[in-house]
């Protein structure tokens, strides 16, 4: 893992490592491969990033299980949620396009734009790293807001076929995934609970999660809680009793119910594997 800067809003690594962690939680991730492959855990199911690809995890606790060949070359520029806020550009396709990244973060891009994008790379590595200039924050803001619309331009070219969203629905995805992402469902696992906070019915906001990406509300809500689940579950130190405080569940036996069904075994099976 290396780091370009202490400055906190923009972080550049050398590998995947630190996708999924608590330590990024609060951060968009903007991957470019120059060389090899590397096979990742999203969302529920595999997909691989390979040599000149491109990709965005807006919700970067959704990767796990990172395998990457040897010959794997990445850079990964993480973005603080408030950077990312101040840094984009006034277009509402992030509201648009974002939402489909849920499905599928990847982008393959030709010779021209992968020299557009490490050359974007090469730009905000540099800013950061420009401590002296005397707008450094503007002209690092500035570099990245350069790249998010490559990446917006990447992203229109190349996945012009897929459906996009009316902006009203997109914006309320993404609040409701901020919700999970800010983890929510440690101690509220009920749709009314986010639907009240993002003051709408539940009926609504699980048609809105229906169409917008495939999944009920509800299975969003699930799919957070086993991922972090098997994280806890990972870690020894902690007791099926702990656990089952730290995610408000009545008992551990409420836990060890909700452990088979979601991920098929019980939680000690789970952790001799």
């Amino acid at each position: 893992m290396q780091n370009s800067s202490e400055f906190d809003g923009v972080i550049i690594e050398k590998d995947l490592f630190s996708l999924g962690t608590d330590r990024m939680s609060n951060y968009v991730a903007h991957v470019y491969c120059s060389q090899g492959s590397c096979v990742i855990g999203f969302n529920d199911r595999d997909i691989v990033i390979k040599q000149n690809d491109c990709a965005i995890f807006p919700v970067t606790k959704l990767v796990y299980n990172i395998r990457p060949d040897s010959d794997f070359k990445v850079e990964v520029i993480y973005v603080s949620n408030e950077f990312t806020l101040f840094s984009s550009p006034d277009s509402n396709y992030y509201v648009r396009g974002v939402t489909a990244l849920y499905h599928n973060p990847v982008i393959a891009l030709n010779s021209k734009d992968a020299r557009l994008c490490r050359n974007g790379f090469q730009c905000v590595e540099y800013r950061l790293k420009d401590k002296n200039h005397n707008f450094y924050k503007e002209a690092l803001s500035s570099a990245l807001r350069s790249l998010f619309l490559d990446f917006f331009d990447f992203h229109a070219r190349v996945c012009s076929g897929e459906k996009y969203f009316s902006s009203p629905q997109a914006d309320l995805m993404i609040k409701y995934l901020s919700l999970l992402e800010q983890g929510g469902f440690k101690t509220n696992r009920d749709i009314s609970y986010y639907a009240d906070k993002l003051c709408v019915s539940s009926k609504y906001l699980s048609a809105t999660s229906k169409k917008i990406s495939g999944l009920p509300a509800s299975s969003w809500i699930n799919r957070f809680t086993v991922l972090e689940l098997q994280r806890y579950l990972k870690d020894t130190s902690f007791t099926l009793s702990q656990i089952a405080e730290e995610f408000c569940f009545s008992s551990s036996a409420y836990l060890s119910r909700y452990v088979q069904r979601h991920l098929g075994r019980h939680p000690s099976a789970y952790r001799a594997e």
